[in-house]
Formats: C-alpha cells, structure tokens, sequence
C-alpha cells in the first residue's frame, strides 16, 4: 500500500472510482449487485487494516485503488479549486480593467479572444461581446497567416517582443501613437498570447516639440548671431535663408520685400525654391483681398500684420502651388510679416516637412526671430543711409570728394599693374552762379541733377564720376594708352555737353565749361597729387579763357597737334589725299612676280608723305580706318581691272584688313561690293589678316573668311606666329597663303632656334597645302636660307621697297619685263 495523490489528479480528470447507476436486468443486474456489495465490504475491510491514514492501497502486481474517503476528499478539493479559479480570474478582470492600456488575451491554438478588457473595448469603439465575436486578424487589420507567424516566433523564443511605436490617423483625422508590446504565456500544453497598447501620442508629441523647439531655437541664435554683423541687407536676407535651411532643418526658406506700388511680394532670397514658384510670386500673386489670389497666407499675413500657418496643407486650398508642395515633401507652412514702425515691409516664409509644426511656442520664437530681422534691416538701412550721406553727394547721387579719391587711388593702382594711363578731369560749369542767383536754387538744384544724368548717360560707369564741389564735377578716364587720345575725348565731350539742351525753370539752357586734366603717371603717381594739379589745371585754363588745359604744357602742345592731325587725316579722306604703294612678291626660286601687297601711304600737302606708322593707329582709334579701308579694297579693285583691260600682267593684289573691319558684320556685303559685277575682279584680289585679329573670335572669323573665300578672293594670314593660334583651328581656316612674320625673318640667320622656327612654319604651311610667304626679307643670307628650306615666296628691301603705282607698273607689269622681278640684290633703295 501506498499513499500520495489519488491517480488522474495530475491530468485532471475525474476519479477513478464512483457510484454507478444501476443498469441492465436480469442475469447481470445480480452480478453487478453482487460486486457491488463485494467492493463496499473491500473497501470498509482495507479502512479498518489501515486505520483511515491511507487513501490508496496497490498490490504486488501495482494494482492501485483509492479509498472512498479519500475519493470524497479529493472531489471537495476539486471543487475548491474550481472556485479558486473563477474567483481569481475575475480578480484578473478587474485588474486588467482598471487600467489605460488595451490588453488582449488570445488562445493560439484556436486563435480566438480570451478576453479583452475595457481600454482594448474603447479603443475599438466595441463591446467585448462584440470583440469576442471576431478574429484577432479582423482586431488588429493584420492577415492571418502573418499574425500566425508572429505568434508562432513568440512561443518560439519564449520572450517579449520589444515595444514597436505605431502612428495611424484615427476618425476625424486625429493623429495618434501607439506603443504594442505581445507576450506569450504557457498554460499546460495551452498559450495565450498577451497583447498589450499604450497610447503614447501625448508623450511623442511633447518629444516632437522638444525637437522642434531645439530647431528653432538653433535658428534664432543663428540668426542672433549673424546680425551683430551683417552689414548689407541682401547678406542678411541670404544668410537667414541657409542658417533657417541648415539649423533649423526647414527644406525651404525664403523673403521678400513689399513693393507698395504694385502690392506684390518682391523675393529677395530663397533656399530650396524653386524659380518657376518665385516667378508665380512675383508676377502673378497679389495682395488685393477682392482678387482670385487675394486670400491666401502670404496675401492675408500681409494685410493682417500677423503670422499666417497652415498645419496640413492637404486641407487649405488658399496655398499657392499646395500640389507641387505636397509632391515636394512639405506638410506645413508659416508666413511671418516683416515690420518696420508697425508697418509690413515683407515676409518671410517657411516651410516644414512634418504636419502639425507650427504650435503656439514655435510661432512665439519665429516671430521674435522675424522681429529681430526686421530690426536688422532697419539698421542696415540707416546705416546705409548714413554711409551714403558719409560717401556721396545726396544731389546728384554722385561720389562725394572723399570716395572719388579712393576710387581714383584704385585705378591707378590698376594702371600701374597694367602699364596704362589714367586722365583726371575737372569740369567747372560756367555761369551757373548767375543761374543760380537769377532762378533760384531750385532751379541750380534741378540744373546740377540734370548734368550728374548727362555725365552718367554719356561716360556710361558712375564709379568714374563725382560731384566735387557747388558747381564742380569729376570724370576719370582709365585705360589710357597715348596722352595724345586725351585731347580727343575732351573735344568729343565737350563738343557734344555743349550742344545738349537742360530744362530749366520752364526754359532751355545750354551750359559751357572749363576743364583741367592731369594724368598718371606723367602728373602725379597718387590719387591727392593728381587732383591736385587737375585743380591746378582748372584754374589756368579758367584764367586763360581756353577750354580745357593740361597740367603739364608739353601735353598741351602735344593734345593739340594730335587734334591737328586728327583733322587733317580727316579732311585726307575728303581730299583724296591718300594713296597706294605696292610692294612686289616673287617666286623664290624663279624670281617670277606672282604678286603685290599695296600698302597704304598719305600725301599731305603741308609735310609731303607721310609714313603708315605716324597715322593708322589714329585711324583706328577714331574708326576713320573702316572708311580708308573700304577705301583701299575699291582703289585695289580698280587697279586690278584696269591692269587687264590696258593688257598689264595682271597679278593678285594683297590688301591688309584692319580689326574694325572684320569685326564688322557687313564687311562681307562691303567686299561684294567692292568686286561690283566684275567676274573676274575676285581672282585678282586677296586679303591679308593678322592672326591675332582672327584669333579674337576665331568662330566668328571662320565664318567670315569662308563667306569671302566663296566669292573668290583670296586669304592670306599676315604675321603668322605671332598670335598663338591653335592647329585645330588653322586648319579650319579657308586660307591659301601663310606670310611668315619679319621678326622671324630676321631671327633666322642670328640663331639656329630662329631658323628652325622659319623650317617649322614652312613645313606646316606644306602639310597644309599652304602657299608660304616670307616677309621683311632684307639680305642675302636671309634669301639663300629661305631657298634652302624652300619658302615658295618673299617680299622685301631685298628686291623692292614699296612703290607708287606708275613705277611699280613701269618696273615690273610693262611688257619688257615679262614678268621677271629681278635677281637677288638688284632692288631699288
């Protein structure tokens, strides 16, 4: 016998032994009383062996039976467990009632609620009976299989999944967090999985704004820091962008100033805008409140003088470009008017990526932050004030004394750097104490506004002007390259300020002046010393009664004999004063003419010819040199057609091209007509350009030269090695002829770098299929190195100096010479 707990306690079934209810008649009813009573006497005979201290007794063979008290006993103990156990979990209930979190209990092996308490009922907006009605997969919107698996890893490990924060958007788009932990809990060979929810929105929230409330702070210290030292306003305006971009973690930023006139927004800076939006600003928004646009937040803060949001642009179609917005990833705006004495200047705008940004602390800190901008552009725009009244003449608008001095010191620092002159001019308008005592200031007032605009208009730059006194004005004139041009600019200045009628005090005046002139370096290396001796001008020649005087009286004389010859070269054109020499070209070989350069010349009745190098830069500087060119081309032209049709050998002439004229867009129009409806005339003319010209715009001149190559004129690139230009582009050029420059020439027979520079250029002008010249060509060695390196051509003081046309055709075109320039050394001197 032993004792311990009754058999099929631990599984929890009923006992083994019972009271059985008679069944069956006849035969077996007898037996079944017969045991019956034979299992009672058993019973009560093993409670007297054991003295009622066993409940079970087993024999040899392990059979086991349980007594009858003993089997009354264990039925009561199970009947007070099962009270236990409703009574606990009711205890259980109403725990898990008592508390805010949602907590569902789910048996895994049916997947169906256990329970589910009040806060999980709530959250729902259901019943628990309704809720133990459907699935946990319908509860929490997730597919059955998935809820499986998750439950099933659950059980696997045993272990609490870590808190997962979920966001959704409820009914009446309420924004809420959650935090969902699961657990699982074995019962037997049964689990139930514990689901517990914690609404956490209040706790994100407050962290949300944590984090906003850092960003914006980050923003106003930023923007603190940078107006203690900003000095210009479209600095602040640009930096307050990128610091509201970069600290504050706003994908867009920007600010504009009101326009009063139009009532538009002008934007002034912007981060992360794109055009197309601050052009649609610009041009189309308004902040009329009657207009298609007159509502929206940026019309509306204006108006109002307040901040505008909006926290979710999803709802408020009043935003402008809202789709493009919200495609762009913004959430939220905000428009804060900028004030200046409780007056709206502008606005500044920001945009956030996240819904719900702008709360009451937010907007308090922003709007302090626009406040302080708004304080930094009044002082910026005071102190600008200040600065201009400090540095210019509030008249005119012009540079004041002070500030023309330092701008004057800069260009000559300029010019000493570039090797360049500068002239200072002093201008003094006569009579205008007269027009001033008669008229009144009013009218001197309006007269010196009228000549600041003249002088602005006329000089085109006002960093080169400057009122310097009552009636005194300043003029720099930079980038001098001869004194001599000085005089010139003066006469043209002056010439066209004296034709020009001011409006005054209902009348028209036209005004005289005197000027003085001084000039770097020749009158003063520094910007006091220059002025200095222009005042110095200015007075003599107000006591002198001459329209302009120069510091120095040696630039005087010269200003004015550069004007005398101005004039007069003038007046050459007018007087057909000049002229064409030619120059032969020979074949180096067979010393053949093969053709003429005619080079320019003027016959000056007062100092007879006068060489190119004492007048074509002055053609060029006054543009004379477009029509002596134009000139030239027509006399070659001529020459050539009359060669031919008095039976002359005709051979190409070469005309040189100036800059002016190939910059020129008509210049080919000007060669069309200068060839006129002479066929022929195009093979007997060809054009000689540097190659620095054509490399200044070397697309352009491609152009150009192919429009004259198919006319049939020849081109030809005249001091070829002088220009740097590139082969990809020479052997783009519609060219024949290189001419090898005379430098070269003469650097030939000095050194053996020199000849093998002359070899160089030669052999290019082969590979291109190249005619190739040599120019300047003056001994014998110079001539018998070129054969050896076989130039095809030469032209110099060896064979002939340029010659009037009548001799050139004497010598070279009658019909004795048969084309024969002569030998080597048989040139005229």
């Amino acid at each position: 016998m032993t004792g311990g707990k009754p058999p099929g306690a631990e599984s929890g079934g009923a006992p083994p032994v019972g009271t059985l209810e008679p069944i069956g008649t006849g035969e077996a009813t007898g037996e079944i009383s017969m045991l019956i009573r034979a299992l009672h006497a058993a019973d009560m005979r093993l409670q007297e062996l054991t003295a009622g201290e066993v409940d079970t007794v087993t024999d040899r063979e392990g059979h086991a039976y349980l007594l009858q008290p003993a089997q009354e006993r264990w039925r009561e103990s199970e009947a007070a467990k099962h009270r236990a156990g409703a009574e606990t979990l009711l205890r259980f209930a109403a725990a898990m009632d008592a508390t805010s979190d949602a907590i569902y209990l789910v048996d895994r092996s049916s997947m169906s609620f256990i329970h589910v308490n009040q806060a999980g009922c709530r959250s729902q907006a259901k019943t628990r009976a309704e809720l133990l009605t459907l699935s946990p997969a319908q509860v929490f919107a997730v597919p059955p299989a998935e809820l499986e698996r998750v439950y099933d890893a659950l059980i696997a490990h045993d272990a609490e999944t870590k808190p997962e924060e979920v966001f959704a958007r409820g009914r009446d788009n309420v924004r809420t967090w959650t935090e969902l932990r699961r657990h699982a809990q074995c019962s037997g060979e049964h689990w139930t999985i514990v689901t517990l929810v914690r609404d956490i929105t209040a706790r994100k929230e407050a962290e949300t704004r944590i984090i906003h409330l850092n960003r914006v702070h980050a923003v106003l210290s930023g923007i603190n820091t940078l107006i203690v030292r900003v000095r210009r306003r479209d600095e602040l305006f640009m930096e307050s962008c990128r610091i509201a971009t970069e600290e504050g973690g706003f994908p867009m930023v920007w600010i504009g100033m009101l326009d009063r006139v139009t009532m538009r927004i002008v934007p002034m800076a912007s981060v992360g805008v794109s055009e197309d939006y601050l052009e649609f600003v610009l041009e189309k928004s308004t902040l009329h409140a009657g207009s298609p646009l007159g509502n929206t937040l940026m019309a509306r803060a204006v108006r109002e003088g307040r901040a505008i949001w909006e926290n979710d642009l999803e709802f408020n179609a009043d935003v402008l470009f809202r789709a493009q917005l919200i495609a762009g990833g913004i959430r939220s705006m905000a428009v804060f008017p900028l004030s200046i004495a409780a007056e709206v200047v502008g606005v500044v705008v920001l945009y956030a990526a996240e819904t719900d940004f702008f709360h009451a602390e937010e907007l308090k800190l922003l709007a302090e932050l626009t406040g302080d901008i708004a304080f930094a552009v009044d002082h910026i725009e005071k102190q600008e004030r200040l600065d201009y009244i400090a540095y210019y003449d509030v008249l005119t608008g012009l540079a004041n004394r002070g500030l023309f001095l330092e701008r004057t010191e800069q260009y000559i620092r300029s010019a000493g750097a570039g090797g360049s002159k500068l002239a200072l001019f002093l201008i003094d308008l006569e009579r205008f104490k007269n027009i001033n005592d008669s008229l009144g200031r009013p009218a001197g007032d309006a007269l010196l506004q009228q000549v600041a605009q003249w002088l602005t208009g006329y000089v085109g730059d006002t960093n080169l002007l400057s009122r310097i006194g009552a009636d005194h004005f300043g003029v720099m004139l930079p980038g001098i390259k001869r004194v001599e041009g000085v005089g010139r600019i003066l006469e043209k200045t002056l010439h066209a300020f004296l034709a020009h009628d001011f409006a005054v005090a209902g009348g028209v005046l036209r005004i005289s002046a005197k000027v003085g002139v001084a000039v770097y370096p020749e009158d003063g290396t520094d910007a006091d010393t220059l002025f200095k001796h222009a005042e110095s001008a200015l007075k003599g020649a107000k006591s002198s009664g001459t329209r302009y005087l120069c510091y120095t009286e040696e630039m005087t004389v010269s200003m004015a004999g550069r004007l005398s010859l101005e004039n007069r070269l003038r007046q050459a054109l007018e007087r057909s004063e000049f002229v064409l020499h030619f120059q032969p070209k020979v074949n180096m070989l067979s010393g053949v003419l093969t053709g003429a350069e005619a080079l320019l010349r003027w016959n000056d009745p007062m100092a007879g010819l006068v060489p190119p190098n004492r007048f074509i830069s002055i053609l060029e500087e006054t543009g004379l040199i477009h029509e002596v060119g134009q000139w030239a081309l027509h006399q070659a032209v001529a020459v050539y057609r009359r060669w031919r049709e008095t039976g002359l050998r005709a051979v190409r002439i070469s005309v040189n091209v100036s800059p002016h004229q190939l910059r020129n867009r008509g210049f080919v129009s000007e060669i069309e007509h200068a060839l006129g409806d002479d066929a022929l005339a195009a093979a007997g003319l060809e054009l000689e350009i540097t190659e620095s010209v054509i490399m200044e715009d070397v697309r352009f001149s491609i152009a150009s030269l192919r429009a004259i190559r198919a006319l049939g004129v020849g081109i030809a690139i005249d001091d070829f090695g002088t220009g740097f230009s590139s082969l990809s582009y020479l052997a783009r050029l519609p060219v024949h002829t290189l001419k090898i420059d005379r430098s070269f020439i003469i650097d030939m027979a000095l050194s053996s770098e020199g000849l093998a520079l002359v070899s160089t250029i030669v052999n290019l002008a082969h590979s291109l299929k190249l005619n190739a010249v040599a120019e300047g060509v003056e001994t014998e060695e110079q001539y018998r190195l070129l054969r050896l390196l076989n130039c095809d051509e030469m032209q110099g003081y060896l064979f002939s100096k340029p010659l009037p046309l009548g001799i050139f055709e004497d010598k070279y075109l009658g019909a004795g010479n048969a084309g024969n320039a002569g030998a080597a050394g048989t040139a005229d001197t």
